[in-house]
């Protein structure tokens, strides 16, 4: 007969947490390059965005990184 699946499908809150910590993987980097803009350019995100999810970081901690 059928095979019942076990793989979960994803929540919102495991995609956002899941973003999240691609956000917080950007932050790091540049903090470990010493670079913001070579940190933007091997994730794909543009200057402006890494800002503010720095900011976000900085004044909220891990869950100002997932969107609102």
């Amino acid at each position: 007969m059928g095979r019942s699946s076990t793989a979960k499908k994803a929540t919102p809150r495991d995609t956002a947490t899941k973003l999240a910590q691609q956000r917080l993987s950007v932050l790091e980097l540049a903090r470990e390059l010493g670079n913001v803009a070579e940190a933007c350019r091997q994730r794909d995100m543009d200057r402006t965005s890494f800002y503010e999810w720095k900011r976000r970081f900085q004044t909220q901690g891990f869950e100002g990184l997932k969107d609102l």
